[in-house]
């Protein structure tokens, strides 16, 4: 027979051949022939349930009597499935993958001779499924999709059980084909099947909730929703429950609260995934992952929060992995990565230097992984920092681009070249450099959308762009970003009031250009609330001593001028040799006294002024000389205020001819022949200069 022969070459090609020879003995098919068939078909089960037992046992005496069962109910489907089950079970106990294969084959014949059987179908299903786990082929997963849903089909009066079983092989099929074609579909449907599998479970496995978690946390990674991380934990949380020492249970539930973590900056879900890593460094010890992982979720709460201590403790999880996987070119990422963010916090070059020799390794020997470049570009920055040479920085740009010629879709590397061309151009004012920086940023934000500290540097960006270009649209799009973070990332404020102080600062920018005294009203409201989060915020006082000041200005309201003199002796205390609080310290004490009705107390304040915008000078604020001219302009003291408008002129600190006309506070000085000598020679030079040009 055709199906015999074919049941030969199978077991041919994966048992040795003479246990195979030595134990496919049979009876005499000639003493069969006068059988009545349902004697025949009882003798077939005697001889199957023989072969089962075998099987079970090891014995491969069973392909003897799988055979003769075969031989004498040939047109059975019953007895290729259940030999199809037998090497189904026999290759999942015994972790022989191979003969997977051949209970696939019985499961083929088994459905040609009976096409609408349930049992046949879902067996085929899962056979393949467990195929495809084996040898990491996409084929077997798409013939298990197509073996399953012909299940489905004939579903409509099996038992629960078995319908739990078939959704839960489906959902876990759609998992694995989805991480294939990333597309959001195929995990929705993953997680369809989940669903409809734990509609019919009495009692849910461990490892069906680990499944299900799998498949809520792949699409969480797929669109950014931390919503899906969260049912995700959920499911995840039952699995270990249920079996405290399940570690694919306890890894993907660290996965998910890292990923949590990532996406909203929540140092509780750092504290969370902890445990799980110190719960699995007891079950083993000896698994590298365990170690890499937690190495990861330290290295980026201790950069997030310059938290040192963090650093140090991340670094131990490299070195305690080093020693279980030292050819592992992820830890070595993250071990450079960690190296070189604890160097620049701590101010170590040691640290530095050891994390490029430990990248300079690396790169020779895994020169096609992208996560090396991205490391090896971070600590580039790391140097560009410590030395603060934008040198460095062009060498950071060499090394991430050329991460993003191995992979273009890398969301870290966009963010790191983004934020390298944003420290270049700190330093150096290049107008190109922080426009690529935006540009970069808004292709990580394309790929990563729902990363917090992706967003808030991006906004960042915007701002010094706002700075530089003073283009309002582009403050206009840091503020919506800043509004982001704040609206979806609330719990994790208290430990980012950065984010609050940034977001300050756009309102009062943009409270100025809009002459909205709401807008200080709200910057102050949010300085006030980081003052009690972070009092040691580093300028707090002084952006909040502006905003009083401008409300003074614009309000005339001696009260608020008087407020930010307040905020500028605290800002003092914080630094005392910051020229900018002196210089405006020194312009609210020139606007106090404009108010004053009291004469004595208006020329102390003159006299304050003058002392303030004098250490704002000798500090190295050369606004401070055009500022004295008007504090002398004032006061009728025109001989100094001459010689400190030349002194602007010679400093290159000036305003435009047009904006001095117009300043109030020159109004004095405008009147004398020594100020009209003055702004003729401008007059003269100017249109000179525009001629030349």
């Amino acid at each position: 027979m055709q199906e015999l022969s074919a049941f030969r070459k199978i077991l041919s090609r994966f048992f040795p051949r003479k246990a195979v020879s030595g134990t496919l003995t049979v009876c005499d098919p000639k003493q069969w022939e006068h059988l009545p068939i349902q004697e025949k078909l009882l003798l077939a089960d005697q001889y199957l349930s023989r072969g089962e037992i075998a099987l079970m046992n090891d014995d491969l005496s069973a392909l003897g009597h799988f055979e003769t069962a075969a031989m004498l109910a040939p047109e059975n489907f019953n007895i290729w499935y259940r030999e199809g089950r037998a090497f189904f079970d026999y290759g999942m106990r015994e972790e022989k993958e191979k003969t997977l294969l051949i209970a696939s084959r019985y499961f083929k014949l088994a459905a040609q001779l009976s096409p609408e059987r349930f049992e046949i179908w879902s067996s085929w299903g899962s056979v393949l499924l467990q195929l495809g786990i084996a040898y990491n082929e996409h084929h077997y997963y798409l013939e298990a999709k197509e073996k399953l849903q012909r299940a489905i089909e004939y579903s409509r009066a099996v038992p629960p059980i078995a319908i739990a079983q078939l959704y839960w092989d489906y959902g876990l099929v759609w998992t694995e084909l989805a991480q294939n074609s990333g597309e959001a579909v195929d995990i929705r449907l993953s997680i369809q099947a989940f669903q409809t599998s734990m509609n019919c479970h009495d009692h849910l496995p461990a490892e069906f909730l680990k499944d299900c978690g799998n498949a809520y946390l792949q699409m969480g990674l797929l669109i950014n929703d931390s919503r899906l991380y969260l049912q995700a934990v959920e499911h995840l949380r039952k699995a270990v429950d249920a079996n405290h020492q399940y570690v694919d249970g306890w890894m993907s539930l660290a996965s998910a609260y890292s990923q949590l973590y990532i996406n909203t900056l929540d140092e509780n879900y750092v504290l969370q995934a902890t445990d799980c890593y110190s719960h699995l460094s007891k079950i083993t010890p000896e698994e590298g992952e365990i170690w890499l992982g937690w190495a990861q979720i330290l290295g980026e709460s201790g950069k997030q929060n310059r938290d040192a201590k963090k650093l140090c403790l991340g670094i131990e999880k490299c070195v305690r992995c080093h020693s279980i996987e030292p050819e592992n070119p992820l830890l070595l990422s993250q071990w450079v990565e960690s190296l070189s963010e604890l160097g620049v916090q701590s101010n170590r070059l040691d640290l530095l230097i050891e994390a490029e020799n430990k990248i300079l390794r690396a790169t020779d020997q895994f020169p096609d992984d992208p996560d090396l470049w991205h490391a090896y570009g971070l600590c580039m920055i790391a140097f560009g920092q410590y030395y603060k040479d934008p040198d460095y920085f062009e060498y950071a740009i060499e090394k991430l681009q050329y991460g993003l010629s191995l992979d273009r879709t890398h969301a870290e590397i966009w963010h790191a070249l983004a934020l390298t061309h944003f420290f270049a151009a700190n330093l150096t004012d290049d107008l190109d450099l922080i426009e690529r920086s935006v540009r970069f940023f808004n292709r990580a934000i394309d790929l990563k959308p729902a990363c917090p500290s992706l967003i808030f540097d991006a906004a960042n960006a915007y701002l010094t762009s706002y700075e530089l270009h003073d283009d309002i649209k582009e403050l206009d799009h840091a503020i919506s970003l800043y509004e982001m973070i704040l609206q979806n990332q609330k719990e994790a404020l208290i430990h980012h009031p950065e984010w609050l102080f940034q977001y300050a600062v756009a309102l009062e920018w943009l409270g100025e250009g809009a002459d909205d005294d709401n807008l200080y009203v709200r910057a102050i409201d949010l300085y006030l609330h980081v003052l009690l989060l972070d009092p040691e915020t580093p300028k707090i006082h002084y952006h909040i001593a502006l905003c009083f000041m401008r409300l003074g200005e614009s309000s005339s309201e001696a009260e608020y001028l008087r407020r930010a003199l307040h905020h500028f002796r605290l800002a003092l205390r914080q630094d005392e040799e910051d020229q900018e609080v002196w210089l405006e310290w020194g312009l609210a004490s020139i606007m106090i006294a404009q108010q004053s009705i009291d004469a004595q107390a208006m020329q102390q304040s003159y006299a304050d002024a003058e002392q303030k915008l004098i250490r704002a000078g000798q500090l190295g604020n050369i606004n401070a000389f055009y500022n004295l001219a008007c504090l002398y302009s004032v006061t009728g003291r025109y001989d100094e205020a001459m010689e400190f408008l030349r002194k602007a002129q010679k400093s290159d600190a000036l305003p435009s001819i047009e904006e001095m006309i117009d300043d109030e506070w020159l109004d004095n000085l405008r009147h004398t022949d020594l100020f009209a000598q003055f702004l003729s020679n401008l007059e003269s030079k100017h249109g000179k200069g525009q001629s030349e040009y």
